[in-house]
């Protein structure tokens, strides 16, 4: 059994990631998560009570409370953290997810960033970026990051609807931060998770030229729908309960393509820990749907945009100057 990791995980106290602790608690290993407010902390530790005797979990458990990742001011917070207490990390887990499907008007950060941007992308990139000496430089550490298939326009979920593109970045700064161009949620969330990808390929990159032994993996659950009002469906449901509820029950129990949180969370527990999984560079997995209700962890196919090297690297520069102009600073890879 792994143990004694210490491991940092955005979006744990909720859907996938919720899982995702309970099985790395059960393996000893000494779990930080950020939690965005007192009051979704306390829901928290209502339910993980459920799993664990306080004094078990509160000797592996850390939270890092009021820590709103959308503001880039609370990614400080966490650096100070880790240095206050002198830890050193073994695994990130880039988790946090946001979309919200359905509006028509986009949502905005404390910074004046397209909310689905900030969360699923920049605050993930500055939070690596202030973190990196905080990653022991070992075969096993990771860093892992939670996207999508839909990143890809040929897959399915992901040449429905609007279709993922950043367009060579061409105004793509003016779709994120101010004017909003032609802003469409669903496109947001799509571009997103191919910018969640890109970021991971450029980050190896970059992480190779110092001769490190960290590796980079990204991820896709597939269509994970929960049971309850939390996690990622819980604005997106806001805009079309009704729809919601007639997709969610078809995908569930009539085609029988979505996967369960809980499994999908086991699943993350499990790349976070996989010795197979030691200092391999990139690599992006798909838990594929293969049979009825049945899914498998496979290497995936990434899109032609994604696998383009170029605009990973434009991209970076990209999110870089956008930190920069906000006065968040500090690039060191």
């Amino acid at each position: 059994m792994i143990e004694n990791k210490n491991i940092l995980i955005t979006g744990g106290n909720s859907g996938i990631g919720f899982f995702s602790v309970i099985n790395l608690l059960k393996t000893k290993n000494n779990i930080y998560i950020l939690i965005k407010s007192e009051l979704r902390k306390n829901e928290f530790l209502k339910i993980i009570e459920k799993y664990f005797e306080k004094n078990y979990f509160s000797k592996y458990l850390n939270i890092i409370e009021n820590c709103d990742i959308s503001d880039l001011e609370n990614i400080k917070k966490i650096k100070d953290y880790f240095i206050k207490k002198k830890i050193f990390l073994d695994v990130i887990v880039l988790n946090a997810g946001l979309q919200y499907t359905g509006s028509f008007y986009p949502k905005v950060s404390k910074q004046g960033i397209e909310l689905t941007f900030a969360v699923n992308h920049l605050a993930h990139f500055y939070l690596v970026n202030l973190l990196k000496d905080f990653i022991k430089n070992k075969e096993e550490s990771r860093i892992i990051i939670t996207s999508s298939d839909v990143h890809d326009p040929t897959s399915p979920g992901g040449n429905i609807g609007k279709k993922a593109g950043l367009n060579d970045l061409i105004d793509f700064k003016k779709k994120v931060t101010g004017q909003f161009l032609n802003f469409n949620a669903d496109e947001s969330y799509k571009n997103s998770k191919l910018c969640n990808i890109l970021f991971g390929k450029e980050l190896e990159k970059k992480l190779k030229i110092s001769s490190s032994k960290i590796s980079v993996i990204t991820w896709a659950p597939g269509l994970v729908i929960p049971n309850d009002d939390s996690g990622f469906f819980r604005y997106s449901k806001s805009f079309n309960l009704f729809g919601y509820l007639i997709f969610s029950k078809v995908a569930k129990n009539i085609l029988g393509i979505s996967e369960s949180t809980e499994n999908a969370g086991k699943i993350l527990s499990e790349i976070a820990l996989d010795s197979n999984l030691n200092n391999i560079g990139f690599i992006h997995l798909s838990n594929k749907l293969i049979s009825f209700k049945k899914h498998k962890l496979v290497e995936g196919k990434i899109s032609d945009e994604a696998n383009s090297t170029e605009l990973a690297s434009k991209l970076w520069t990209l999110s870089e100057e956008i930190c920069s102009s906000l006065g968040f600073f500090t690039f060191n890879i």
